[in-house]
């Protein structure tokens, strides 16, 4: 991940905006994205970084990070 040459390829996609350019960006670079979620999400995410002591935006991108590895094996239905 500290390959200077690596880049990410962020597609457009629909994200209540108009649609914007794809991008290639180095991995360490930081994408801000909104989201809204149920209740029934957001409490338990939000404790989990209480819990953790560690920023909500920091605790949600593990958790999408880890469940996109594991769609990326097949484990996820």
């Amino acid at each position: 991940m500290n390959d200077p040459d690596l880049t990410v390829h962020v597609a457009p996609a629909r994200s209540g905006r108009p649609p914007s350019r794809s991008r290639d960006l180095k991995p360490h670079e930081l994408v801000r994205v909104e989201i809204r979620m149920p209740a029934a999400v957001a409490g338990p995410l939000f404790a989990r970084a209480c819990a953790a002591r560690r920023p909500v935006s920091a605790v949600a991108s593990d958790l999408l990070a880890s469940a996109l590895a594991d769609d990326a094996r097949g484990g996820m239905a």
